[in-house]
């Protein structure tokens, strides 16, 4: 889901109150669960400036795929982890925000569909290693992660990205330490430099599931080896 960082924020987030001046990184850290938790669960926010239903991409990269186990990373209030357990996989999301997790566990009762939650900052979390056979890292952060995803993926388990281009923040007019995204080919490039077979990259004018405006954004799909 959408970054849990200091420097930004939801899409839409300038009625919530700023961050505060001179914080510590605990006290950010509650700043950024508060703030995630409002904005993951707030209905008026959830229907007007956020995609509900799971991520295109995703859906049409586990489409014929063989269900196996699932990390969402930043997963928020669950719609890709809920999809991917209704096609029968194992899936595990981490997030900062407990109502979020809260919220997802709920759906997760009302569909009968099994699903694991861990209340942890991404940053620090133990993705572990070989144990996934699917990533998903859907407006989860601003970081490539690539180290985690190779250690943490089986040979030929897959990761499904997608998230902003850095040209966002020139439309958006973000200062200097807020800026999101990723540069033009910067994932593929990353990825490829270490091993990954690039199954899919394009940066199309789309809509983002974060804002539902129209944006370039990023999307890979890679496939460890």
């Amino acid at each position: 889901m959408k970054a849990r960082s200091n420097e930004s924020e939801p899409p839409g987030a300038a009625s919530y109150p700023p961050r505060p001046a001179n914080a510590t990184p605990a006290q950010l850290q509650e700043y950024e669960r508060e703030l995630w938790n409002h904005f993951l669960t707030d209905e008026t926010w959830r229907s007007t400036r956020f995609n509900a239903q799971p991520n295109t991409l995703l859906v049409e990269s586990v489409r014929g795929r063989p269900p196996g186990k699932a990390l969402d990373v930043n997963m928020g209030e669950g719609r890709n982890a809920l999809y991917l357990a209704g096609l029968g996989w194992a899936v595990t999301g981490i997030d900062i925000a407990d109502q979020a997790l809260a919220f997802a566990q709920q759906r997760a009762r009302q569909l009968g569909r099994p699903l694991t939650t861990i209340q942890h900052d991404a940053n620090t979390y133990d993705w572990g290693c070989g144990q996934w056979d699917l990533i998903v890292l859907c407006y989860a952060d601003e970081s490539t992660h690539v180290p985690q995803v190779q250690a943490a993926l089986r040979p030929g388990g897959l990761l499904v990205f997608e998230n902003f281009h850095t040209d966002v923040n020139q439309a958006r007019g973000n200062r200097p330490g807020q800026e999101v995204g990723f540069a033009t080919d910067e994932l593929r490039s990353c990825y490829a430099a270490a091993g990954f077979t690039i199954v899919r990259y394009e940066e199309p004018i789309g809509v983002a599931d974060f804002s539902r405006e129209a944006h370039r954004l990023v999307q890979l799909v890679a496939q460890k080896q």
